[in-house]
């Protein structure tokens, strides 16, 4: 029976020293079950019994070969009901779930989430066993991610602990969280009273105009804010996602989406107000409206993570601004030719 000594920790203090800070090789433990290709059932109940208080981490065997590849894993619950005669390379389980040491902390508890596992072993390119990640890393990396971002998505600054618990934050401190996205959203909005004060004329002639407005701000808004929580998500498991293929696959969806919603409002309209200019011009303004959502949802966070940012913070109160003012320029400009 192998120890996890064993492992190649040479490797691992040079991966801890080379890699990024957020990568999965930080989270490594050393101290899991191991066992190697050719030892017995019996063996291995007895090794892990001996040595159940040196681990820090019992939910599989991590079973490797000569070359410390990691070549199958077991369930403790597993090990227990196989026949003690048998070898471990009869019964291990050889379709493995693994990550690269190069992976974020968000890739991570994706994957191990995604696949339900309690630990999961992180390989190098040969597939040499660098380590175990254990579950309560795991789920408190997903609990401190899902905070995070819920943070950054309401606009909120975080500052360690301090949004931990809104009733023992002082509250200077939480004005301070909240206060500089909502300067600029408040900023952003007097520039589009602004704008909307330059297209009085338009409005003034056909006053139904300022009724939809509401309406076409909310669908793009709505929409945009769709495709930022699913970029975000996307490129936090993926960085090196296929932006082209990724783009005009919302494309489609958005084209489809701004289509069958303008349609609705084509016929609602028209069977209200009887005019179908308004209607065209409404049915027009939302297609236009919903199509520039592309940038807000998709453009920005990809800006964002293009410069080392993390893109949720394109999200909240700046991405909802900016689509905002995007959709009453459009709507109103749209107006201002037709009628």
């Amino acid at each position: 029976m192998p120890t996890p000594s064993d492992n190649k920790l040479y490797e691992v203090k040079e991966l801890h020293t080379a890699n990024d800070k957020n990568s999965a090789i930080k989270l490594v433990i050393q101290d899991f079950p191991l066992a190697k290709e050719t030892d017995q059932i019996k063996d291995i109940e007895t090794h892990l019994i001996e040595n159940i208080n040196n681990l820090k981490t019992i939910n599989y065997i991590y079973i490797k070969n000569d070359q410390n590849q990691l070549t199958g894993i077991l369930s403790i619950k597993e090990l227990f009901r196989q026949d003690k005669e048998k070898y471990v390379s009869e019964v291990m389980e050889k379709d493995i779930t693994s990550v690269k040491p190069t992976y974020s902390k968000e890739r991570v508890t994706y994957v191990a989430l995604r696949h339900s596992l309690k630990d999961i072993p992180v390989v190098d390119d040969n597939h040499v066993l660098l380590g175990v990640i254990p579950y309560d890393t795991i789920y408190n990396l997903a609990y401190k991610e899902a905070r995070i971002e819920l943070m950054k998505f309401a606009g909120l600054r975080h500052e360690g602990v301090a949004t931990e618990n809104i009733m023992e934050e002082p509250i200077l401190r939480s004005v301070r969280h909240r206060i500089p996205w909502l300067f600029l959203g408040l900023l952003g909005g007097i520039a589009m009273a602004g704008i909307i004060d330059g297209f009085s004329s338009t409005l003034q002639q056909n006053i139904i105009l300022a009724a939809f407005m509401p309406l076409i701000v909310y669908m793009s808004d709505a929409v945009g804010t769709q495709m930022e929580a699913f970029i975000i998500r996307d490129l936090a498991i993926n960085p090196k996602l296929d932006f082209k293929a990724y783009f005009f696959r919302q494309l489609l969806a958005l084209l489809s989406i701004s289509l069958i919603s303008s349609l609705v409002v084509f016929l609602l309209s028209f069977v209200l107000y009887k005019n179908i200019l308004i209607s065209s011009t409404l049915a027009l303004s939302l297609t236009a409206a919903i199509l520039s959502a592309l940038i807000t949802g998709l453009f920005i966070p990809k800006m964002f993570s293009h410069l080392k940012q993390d893109p949720a913070n394109a999200s909240g109160p700046i991405g909802t601004i900016i689509q905002d003012t995007l959709s009453v320029v459009i709507y109103l400009a749209v107006a201002t030719l037709m009628l």
